[in-house]
């Protein structure tokens, strides 16, 4: 046993605590509360392992608790690309169903296996995400993007490469790279005409119920998160491509009255 260079991604689920201590009460909600947990982290899984968008051969995911590892060895062709996109549909899922994720995403030495995982990138991961994310983001590291584009496609092109692991990512303000689940989520729904817009609701009831916290570091989170779906809503009230063809639907004309930034 020794060490592999891999891209190690650490995710934790946020308010965790608060979400279990949901579970403790006596009752139907207790029991539903349980399988509404257990769900996300079977999705989780689920993308990676059994919907995993690349063909990796080396892709491991370990979970514990509140917080779940995912990697790969580097040299596995665009598996950068795949993850990055796999790490966008989890963020997806877990924000539409009510639920927010944040991590780091990190290349280095690592050992990775069924039952042991130790190694600097694991380290490196956590500090990104417990450390540098502070807000609802699964941060990458740009040496993972450069790794990308090294160990590409033999079908694509550099720049190809790496304009589709950036299809995945926003730059934050802070210079940050992160997975955008809001803006860049439409670009993957099967139906964006029809499933943007409850989506976009979800995020909204999310949002507004994080913003009430009593608690400010819980609020500071969700206030970044106000900001860019704030954003987004903006583009897309000024008629950007998302709803080129929405008035084609009286419904989901109707539905999209509905939709306005968050003032609070």
């Amino acid at each position: 046993m020794n060490y592999e260079n891999r891209i190690c991604c650490f995710i934790d689920i946020l308010g965790f605590q608060e979400h279990v201590n949901e579970t403790i009460n006596d009752d139907e909600d207790n029991v539903k509360k349980i399988k509404s947990i257990k769900q996300i982290i079977d999705i989780a899984r689920m993308i990676v392992i059994d919907y995993d968008s690349g063909v990796s051969k080396s892709k491991k995911v370990t979970q514990f608790s509140d917080s779940i590892v995912i990697s790969f060895k580097i040299e596995e062709k665009s598996e950068v690309f795949y993850t990055l996109l796999d790490l966008l549909h989890i963020a997806f899922e877990f924000a539409n169903k009510g639920y927010l994720a944040r991590g780091g995403v990190c290349l280095g030495k690592m050992i990775h296996t069924d039952d042991f995982i130790l190694g600097p990138a694991l380290v490196d991961s956590y500090i990104l995400e417990s450390k540098k994310a502070i807000y609802p983001r699964i941060i990458v590291d740009p040496e993972v993007i450069a790794a990308g584009m090294i160990f590409k496609s033999d079908h694509n092109d550099t720049e190809f490469e790496k304009e589709s692991i950036l299809e995945c990512l926003n730059k934050d303000d802070d210079g940050y790279y992160y997975i955008d689940f809001i803006e860049k989520a439409n670009f993957e729904l099967d139906e964006p005409n029809y499933d943007l817009l409850p989506y976009l609701f979800n995020l909204e009831k999310l949002i507004k119920a994080g913003l009430g916290s009593s608690d400010e570091r819980v609020k500071i989170k969700y206030d970044w998160l106000k900001v860019k779906y704030n954003s987004y809503i903006l583009q897309i009230l000024n008629n950007i491509k998302d709803l080129d063809s929405i008035d084609e639907d009286y419904e989901l004309l109707e539905a999209s009255k509905n939709l306005k930034p968050i003032k609070n």
